[in-house]
């Protein structure tokens, strides 16, 4: 009796990457934050980071407080999309740094990104 075994190794190659979640931070100011009561705010912000076979692109952004958003996000051929839509504007009067952290599995090197929204307008490219 011969058993064939073949063993396959998970490449993490241009292509693979998959979306798994988005983490909403809300309104970073009613954390406890740092930035209570600081005159100027930490200016709209994309980072991303790697994690083992991981990509997390943090997106943090400027608006009035009691907001409400909704987001989405694929990925077509090489580019990730994100979209941040407002579904509530805030009638509260003061500012809110509100954070999105969006998850994806897979190796997100060289893959373009662009991030839309009320104000927000992020392009570039992932880079190791």
């Amino acid at each position: 009796m011969l058993f064939m075994i073949f063993l396959s190794c998970s490449k993490n190659e241009m292509g693979n990457l998959k979306y798994v979640d988005t983490i909403e931070g809300g309104c970073a100011l009613d954390k406890g934050s740092s930035f209570k009561g600081d005159p100027i705010y930490k200016s709209d912000t994309l980072i991303y980071s790697f994690t083992n076979d991981s990509l997390n692109i943090l997106v943090g952004f400027n608006a009035t407080c009691c907001s409400e958003y909704k987001s989405s996000s694929s990925i077509d051929g090489d580019s990730i999309l994100i979209k941040i839509s407002t579904t509530q504007v805030g009638l509260c009067n003061c500012m809110c740094y509100y954070t999105y952290n969006f998850k994806y599995s897979g190796n997100g090197t060289l893959y373009k990104y662009r991030v839309t929204g009320s104000n927000l307008n992020f392009t570039g490219q992932i880079r190791p």
